[in-house]
């Protein structure tokens, strides 16, 4: 896949485990495919600010580096996933979007004179003036409509997933299958402008979906585009 929004350059900075807190089982997302899905997504839904939903956020950090780099074009932040451990993790990154918990984390780093200090400043210098982003962080099965119908999802216009796939992540749901019944249950309840992106290592995590709207590789991983289905 050939990076057409986002230019090489140093990303460093919103690295998991860097000024983002990381535990172990939580696998990294790479930051700079998480910025270009996010803005070739985006593009597709006609909208110059977009609300933002990770329905299998982890430790939410692709929702999180996405809040802190592309804060401008981010509405509301919503990260949901079936582990309340990872849900915790995932509300303490998302607290870094915020002007004083971005500032504690970097007078943390300073105090004990972390390398990491000056990347957390310079986080703070780019989140200057940005317009605060609406956080909602919650334990639900993505598989399951019950669970889904608890959520808000007004104002959602772009899902970005990464789907479990054995080597740190497994899926814990028991949906038979778990990646097509998650996209069902998203299509539905989404608007028709809506775009989803899954990611995966395996193509058997595409079996039985419908038929996708782009599809890239990038490495190992497939990646799908999907629009919402409301009909």
């Amino acid at each position: 896949m050939k990076f057409e929004y986002t230019p090489g350059a140093n990303y460093a900075d919103f690295a998991s485990g860097h000024v983002l807190y990381s535990a172990p089982g939580h696998p990294a997302f790479p930051v700079r495919l998480s910025l270009e899905l996010f803005e070739r997504a985006r593009l597709l839904t006609g909208r110059s600010r977009v609300g933002l939903w990770d329905p299998l956020c982890g430790a939410g950090s692709i929702v999180t580096t996405l809040g802190l780099a592309r804060g401008e074009a981010i509405t509301q932040v919503l990260a949901t996933d079936i582990s309340e451990a990872a849900t915790t993790l995932a509300a303490k990154n998302l607290g870094l979007l915020t002007d004083d918990g971005l500032r504690r984390r970097a007078r943390f780093l300073a105090e004990r004179s972390d390398d990491r200090a000056e990347a957390a400043a310079r986080l703070c210098k780019l989140r200057r003036g940005v317009q605060p982003i609406t956080t909602t962080v919650s334990v639900i099965d993505a598989t399951r409509e019950v669970d889904v119908r608890l959520v808000a999802l007004d104002g959602i216009d772009v899902v970005i997933a990464d789907l479990p796939y054995g080597s740190q992540t497994v899926w814990t749901s028991d949906a038979g299958n778990p990646s097509r019944q998650m996209l069902e249950q998203l299509r539905f309840h989404l608007q028709d402008h809506a775009v989803i992106v899954l990611c995966s290592n395996r193509r058997a995590d595409f079996e039985d979906l419908p038929e996708s709207l782009r599809a890239f590789k990038h490495g190992k991983r497939i990646i799908k585009f999907y629009r919402a289905d409301t009909s």
